[in-house]
């Protein structure tokens, strides 16, 4: 028991020390960079009151008119890793902040067991595992990556590996296949699209080879392909169908003035920015140097890595991860590499993952498990030439590194510019030469050695990862996060008027997402992405703001003649109320309809079309009844995926309410199914008779429940394998 349980606790412990400023002081944050602070932490907050309010996290009802969440696919709605953090306690409401640095913490940890794992799988010793698992949980794309929801689909990849060797080596084929699928799959699950998609192509590589090794079609390869692929896709399905019916009614942001459809390609200026560049290849042994990837891996790591391509190369499995690796490096090269643009311009999806330099995280993760191969070499091949030589490698590189640091020092006065980490790392390179050399000549046990090298390294990737996390006095950075606690007398005025309303807030003075860190609807936010029906129409003009029910400016000044201010804040924010804003919830009995999409904005446009007795439709229009007035709809309940409301009609009309259409809400009248119209093509709309009606809206889309289900089978799926096939089954394919 202690040997299976010794390593992972180590490496918990080794974690939790590595990032002290966030387990052992309360002073630092790795909150602190705007897309975190605005955007990902108002999303745990809403998706954690969904949580406990007994409701999975499928709609956002807070920002600009509501959308889907799990649609969106960047706030993790469908990752089950994500869930435990939800149903954590709140405190005052809100997620804590003290939650989220262990969520950070553990998910490093688990990219640590992860890759350890593997290594113990290929067969490498306890100390070189050690050294994989912190090598790749700690460097590079997965140290340094500043979005969970990106990182939590990057650490699924040694799974996925040790899966698929297992599966092609024979070891219970169909069920290592099955899960090696799966792994992947939860990759797709956890929130944004890049990372498993490179992933996806890397191992669709890897099984090809397999399938045509040794000149030879290893039919057997290509059924296990097949079951990977099923589990992978019955395991996404959850994430990826409802990310496809949204992207299908949404527009996106990608880097452009103006939002793309799912449709339109991303153009390739757009990859040519978030390119790595092959300057940025230095980052590798010079914290800092990076564009949008940061790649450091450092001196030590890279010469095990190196040790290994050089006395382990007639392994297939070094031969390999050496090809992934390569693989990963050109292929973030983005549009450097003549190759890429041929991917993008063939391989489905490559175009809409537009961040090439995300795929260096397949160099970071071939580096990681080569270095474990390496460090096995080293204690092995004590007296191996190729220690000599690598020893003297690192030898030159300490002293080029301080040589041209100290002249850089020396020439620029009065003040030298430089990024003294690299004095570091030249004083590591020449450690870890002493060390090598040490070793070689019976100097240093082999107990030392593997103490050192992790500790050479652990010093090392702590100039990179977590070096940039904010001190809460340090004002000249902390500055995200404090915009939380600004404005509470705003916050609190607004919460006294009688619901339900919207407001809007100027980005500039509140740039965070105030609606879901609140629970406030605000008819604005961060988002990547909105619905088309909304932008068609003109997501923030005055008619729009007047249709949704924007009763509420806040902002320094007034932007339209029609509000009025009716409170101060002590920040010197004021709050101004608008006259023509509309009801959440009411009435027409008149329909109008246009022909054409060109027509909708000058119809929707013109004052002579009363928004508050007649609707307007795209194509087909429903037959209303005209009555005098009298009809009175009130919105009893608005909560995520739940809308009822109460109306008393004179005659047949439509009840309007002033939330965003979307494919996936149904709704019925007294219990019975009934139809919802997108008034003004863009809102709900539901025909009522005469009388006393209760409207029940509920969110459920398709994708969803089709979703789940695909996850239901893949688990089951994975039950019956484990418990079927023999655990001492024969290899169906070559072994390496």
């Amino acid at each position: 028991m202690t040997r299976r349980l010794g390593p992972p606790l180590l490496l918990l412990a080794i974690i939790i020390g590595f990032f002290w400023k966030l387990t052992l002081s309360s002073h630092f944050t790795w909150l602190e960079n705007p897309d975190v602070a605005y955007q990902v932490v108002p999303w745990q907050q809403v998706q954690a009151e969904a949580f406990h309010k007994g409701k999975l996290p499928l709609w956002d009802p807070y920002l600009w008119g509501g959308q889907s969440l799990i649609g969106q696919m960047q706030p993790g709605s469908a990752y089950p890793m994500n869930w435990i953090l939800y149903a954590l306690p709140l405190r005052n409401g809100h997620i804590g902040f003290g939650y989220l640095k262990w969520y950070w913490v553990l998910i490093h940890w688990m990219a640590a067991l992860f890759a350890y794992w593997l290594c113990r799988d290929l067969g490498r010793g306890r100390a070189a595992s050690l050294i994989a698992g912190v090598a790749f949980a700690l460097g590079g794309a997965i140290g340094t990556t500043a979005w969970p929801q990106k990182l939590n689909g990057m650490i699924w990849i040694p799974l996925v590996l040790l899966f698929f060797f297992r599966a092609v080596d024979g070891r219970r084929p169909l069920l290592s296949a099955a899960l090696s699928g799966f792994g992947l799959g939860m990759s797709w699950l956890a929130g944004h699209h890049e990372i498993p998609l490179y992933v996806s192509l890397a191992m669709a590589g890897l099984w090809i080879f397999y399938f045509i090794r040794e000149k030879q079609l290893h039919w057997n390869v290509l059924r296990l392909a097949g079951v990977w692929v099923v589990f992978l896709a019955l395991t996404s399905a959850l994430q990826v169908l409802p990310a496809y019916e949204y992207g299908r009614q949404a527009r996106r942001w990608v880097g452009m003035p103006d939002p793309l459809e799912w449709r339109q390609t991303v153009p390739f200026t757009i990859h040519q920015e978030y390119s790595f560049g092959l300057s940025n290849v230095f980052g590798l042994i010079v914290p800092g140097f990076h564009g949008y990837t940061d790649p450091y891996a450092g001196p030590v790591i890279l010469s095990l890595a190196a040790l290994a391509v050089a006395l382990c190369w007639s392994d297939l499995r070094v031969r390999i991860l050496s090809v992934l690796a390569l693989a990963g490096f050109f292929f973030s090269l983005g549009y450097q590499n003549v190759l890429y643009g041929v991917a993008y311009s063939l391989v489905p999806m490559v175009e809409k993952a537009r961040e090439p330099a995300m795929a260096i995280l397949l160099l970071n993760v071939g580096v990681a498990i080569l270095a474990a191969y390496g460090f096995d070499a080293l204690r092995s091949q004590q007296q191996s030439v190729w220690l000599r030589r690598i020893a003297i490698g690192l030898a030159a590189l300490g002293a080029l590194m301080l040589a041209i640091l100290l002249g850089v020092i020396m020439n620029q006065q009065p003040r030298p510019w430089y990024d003294d980490r690299a004095v570091m790392v030249g004083i590591l390179a020449l450690l870890a030469a002493a060390l090598y050399f040490g070793y070689r000549k019976q100097a240093v046990s082999a107990a030392a050695l593997s103490v050192c090298c992790l500790l050479l390294i652990l010093m090392d990737l702590g100039n990179a990862t977590g070096y940039y996390y904010v001190h809460d006095l340090d004002k000249e950075h902390a500055v995200y996060l404090r915009r939380f606690s600004e404005n509470q007398d705003i916050l609190r005025w607004i919460r006294s008027q009688p619901a339900p309303f919207r407001i809007q807030t100027d980005n500039q003075e509140i740039p965070f997402n105030f609606g879901d860190w609140y629970g406030l609807e605000v008819f604005n936010g961060y988002v990547a992405s909105l619905p088309s029906r909304l932008l068609r129409l003109g997501q923030d003009t005055p008619r729009t703001r007047m249709l949704f029910g924007s009763k509420y400016w806040i902002a320094r000044e007034p932007r339209s003649p029609d509000q009025v201010e009716v409170f101060a804040g002590e920040s010197g924010l004021k709050i101004y109320q608008s006259s023509s804003a509309m009801p959440r919830v009411w009435s027409v009995h008149q329909a109008i309809g246009v022909s054409s999409a060109n027509e909708l904005v000058p119809t929707f446009e013109d004052p002579a079309l009363d928004l508050r007795t007649t609707a307007l439709f795209l194509g087909e229009t429903p037959r209303l009844s005209a009555c005098s007035g009298g009809d009175n709809a009130v919105l009893t309940r608005s909560e995520f995926d739940d809308v009822v409301i109460d109306a008393s009609m004179q005659c047949r009309g439509m009840v309007i309410l002033s939330d965003n259409y979307d494919s996936g809400w149904s709704a019925t009248v007294d219990g019975r199914p009934a139809r919802i119209w997108d008034a003004y093509t863009v809102v709900r709309g539901v025909e009522v008779a005469a009388g006393r009606h209760r409207i029940e809206m509920h969110y459920s889309p398709w994708s969803v429940k089709l979703g789940a289900a695909g996850l239901g089978l893949s688990l089951l799926g994975l039950l019956a394998l484990a418990y079927s096939e023999p655990k001492a089954r024969s290899a169906t394919v070559p072994r390496a």
